[in-house]
């Protein structure tokens, strides 16, 4: 056991927790003109096929801005606060997202209650309250907890919730910049759209129904279910815990104890920004995305098995969402719909440190 603590291994990488402006800079504008372009490609492009491909990558590129707004929105990405706040507005503007709410939902809420039932994504239901909801509802949540309902799921219970519009029950008081910010998303949201009707309208190639459905329906939905996907791994495993009690959270946890360090090929690290080096980020968010992938090779080497890591595979990932659908939140246990356990029990309590078992 390396016996250390969140903060001790803040202190272990607070070296990368340094922004480089410059390379902050190249990065976003090299995301931005590669969206820029597949976005053309999807309007100029005559061959339906191709149209699509541009779609999707407009899709994974406005993922990777994304990442970059996520960064600003920690004040990690540059150096200045200013440019930050700039970068976080713009980069998030492809995905719909309001910057300012985002603060609420990510920094605010996220980072200091991850796992904690009702705050985060992907929160799972007990059986209890599964039980208790319509057949309606039922329904939706098995297509939520399936691969074909990911994007479905971060679009609805995340982005259209909490993301999107300022309502009372998320900001808890009025302050102009969460409309501010909403007006934005808005008017982006209206004149592309209106650009790209006008571009349908006069293109002998194409009509204003396929070029919204190229450039605009295609890269949302792809990116929405990047970040579902990427959100789910982060945060659900059969060996990660959730908690109904902020007062268990809060004594029983560590950043690195409830957040999955899921290994991709180091290719996709570099395309998506390093968006799967979470436990670092988790641990000091002041890290910038181009510092991740040093910081969790540090952590790796202290923590070794006791990060929980494990390396990416379809087959994992479908075999943890059909074991991760509803959770013991008593005993830690991860249960079907029928409410059956689909593994070990999680975790065992000695004094106030938690021992992981991994899942058969």
């Amino acid at each position: 056991m390396s016996n250390l603590n969140t903060k001790q291994l803040r202190t272990a990488i607070v070296e990368y927790a340094k922004p480089d402006t410059s390379l902050a800079l190249l990065i976003c504008i090299a995301d931005i003109f590669l969206y820029i372009t597949a976005i053309s490609g999807t309007i100029f492009l005559e061959n339906p096929v191709l149209r699509i491909l541009c779609g999707v990558f407009a899709g994974l590129r406005s993922g990777t801005l994304f990442l970059v707004s996520h960064d600003a929105a920690h004040d990690s990405y540059t150096g200045s606060r200013l440019l930050n706040g700039i970068i976080g507005r713009i980069c998030f503007l492809p995905t719909l997202h309001n910057y300012s709410l985002w603060l609420i939902a990510h920094n605010r809420l996220h980072h200091r209650y991850p796992n904690l039932k009702g705050v985060n994504s992907w929160s799972p239901f007990s059986k209890d309250e599964y039980d208790a909801l319509p057949a309606w509802r039922k329904i939706i949540e098995q297509f939520y907890r399936s691969p074909y309902g990911i994007w479905f799921n971060y679009m609805v219970e995340r982005w259209w919730k909490n993301k999107f519009f300022p309502y009372k029950k998320i900001t808890g008081e009025y302050k102009s910049v969460y409309w501010l910010d909403f007006i934005l998303v808005i008017t982006y949201m209206v004149a592309v759209l209106c650009i790209l009707i006008y571009l349908g309208s006069n293109l002998t190639h194409t009509s204003p129904t396929e070029v919204i459905i190229f450039s605009f329906m295609i890269p949302v939905m792809v990116s929405y279910y990047l970040i579902g996907v990427t959100v789910y791994q982060h945060h659900t495993h059969e060996s990660i815990p959730w908690f109904d009690s902020e007062t268990e959270l809060m004594k029983l946890y560590g950043q690195e104890e409830v957040t999955m360090h899921v290994q991709y090929p180091r290719w996709y690290n570099i395309i998506s920004n390093n968006a799967m080096e979470h436990t670092a980020h988790h641990i000091d968010p002041r890290v910038p995305l181009y510092n991740l992938a040093k910081a969790q090779k540090v952590l790796s080497k202290l923590l070794g098995n006791e990060m929980i890591t494990v390396p990416f595979s379809v087959k994992g990932f479908l075999i943890t969402m059909t074991r991760c659908k509803l959770y013991d939140y008593k005993n830690h246990y991860w249960l079907d719909f029928d409410g059956r356990p689909t593994g070990k029990q999680i975790l065992t309590r000695h004094n106030v440190k938690i021992k992981y078992q991994h899942a058969a």
